[in-house]
């Protein structure tokens, strides 16, 4: 009986949601074993630093200044190449220069989308102008090759959304990006940035200490439990955010992840390699490695500015830890 035949008779045994669930977890994390043992032994603990929130406004640092400091702090830890995500809305006259320096040193440019109706689709055809629009403005630098980071691959369990997102993507010849591992560094310059307006003073050095543990241990976690479940180390991409103490700490997060046996790689490697990156297998499945492996859809990222108990316990822990506690909101706020 051939393989069209089984999975026909498959669907004639009315198998329930749970079971096509179950299902695909089983096939994705086949797939995702093949890959492992063709790439493990080539990218044992190799890891992709990715940020999120750029052409942010100026805050305690100018915005231009932040995001050459942030590159070229990483080029001193010897890391030529991030991916950083890109909201064309936040393009202007003001922020263009920055983009123009991510092309010039040879960052991976992203299409996360033109607006922030991006996280929040209402209407089925408002991804694709969305993508499109964001596609115009950046078509023409060169580090910019369609690749897309898609939360609509995160449309809380419509699935007909969802093939509408796929089929669309793979029609237009875009490029899938994923991310593994994220942590709440946002809400910690967001403190950060709160005590600097006060004009307090802030223990810098202390403060690195916390934000660079907090990664590391979100990092060495997504590690331990991927491990566990495939069976090899994949590669992570740890997303950040392009704020001040990414700029102020990166160098920090880059030796400790060094020293902890990781390695940092450009994105190309990953994105460009249909082996190494199994989105071009899974076709846009997901836009997180853990959602593509289960099968199950991923929360409404519309909400993704308002953090979690869960997330501020996390900073909590971390700022009582290096005697941070001034950082901390009072309770009743």
């Amino acid at each position: 009986m051939s393989n069209k035949d089984s999975l026909v008779n498959l669907r004639q045994l009315g198998i329930n949601t749970m079971g096509h669930i179950a299902l695909k977890f089983y096939l994705n994390a086949c797939v995702l074993m093949c890959c492992g043992i063709l790439v493990s032994f080539v990218h044992a603990q190799e890891i992709v630093l990715a940020f999120d929130d750029t052409l942010a406004r100026s805050t305690s640092v100018d915005g231009t200044a932040r995001t050459k400091m942030l590159i070229n702090s990483m080029a001193r830890a010897d890391v030529h190449q991030a991916m950083f995500l890109v909201k064309t809305k936040n393009i202007s006259e003001a922020t263009l220069p920055r983009v123009e320096f991510y092309d010039a040193t040879g960052q991976l440019i992203v299409n996360a989308g033109d607006s922030f109706t991006f996280y929040s689709r209402k209407k089925n055809y408002t991804f694709q102008i969305d993508i499109l629009k964001a596609n115009a403005k950046l078509e023409n630098f060169y580090h910019y090759a369609q690749h897309v980071y898609s939360p609509y691959l995160t449309e809380d369990g419509d699935l007909q959304a969802l093939k509408q997102v796929q089929d669309y993507l793979r029609a237009h010849d875009y490029r899938p990006t994923y991310i593994t591992t994220r942590v709440p560094d946002d809400y910690l310059d967001q403190l950060y940035q709160r005590r600097i307006t006060e004009g307090r003073t802030v223990d810098i050095r202390s403060l690195e200490k916390a934000y660079v543990k907090m990664i590391l241990d979100e990092v060495k976690a997504y590690d331990a439990k991927a491990r566990l479940l495939l069976g090899f180390h994949p590669r992570q991409v740890l997303l950040l955010h392009e704020n001040d103490l990414a700029a102020y700490c990166i160098i920090g997060v880059i030796d400790a992840l060094n020293a902890a046996g990781f390695r940092i790689i450009a994105p190309e490697k990953v994105f460009a390699d249909p082996v190494a990156n199994p989105y071009f297998v899974s076709g846009f499945s997901a836009s997180s490695y853990m959602a593509y492996i289960t099968g199950v859809l991923e929360f409404d990222r519309s909400r993704r500015y308002i953090y979690s108990t869960e997330d501020e316990a996390k900073v909590r822990g971390y700022l009582q830890g290096e005697g941070l506690t001034g950082l901390l909101p009072n309770r009743s706020e």
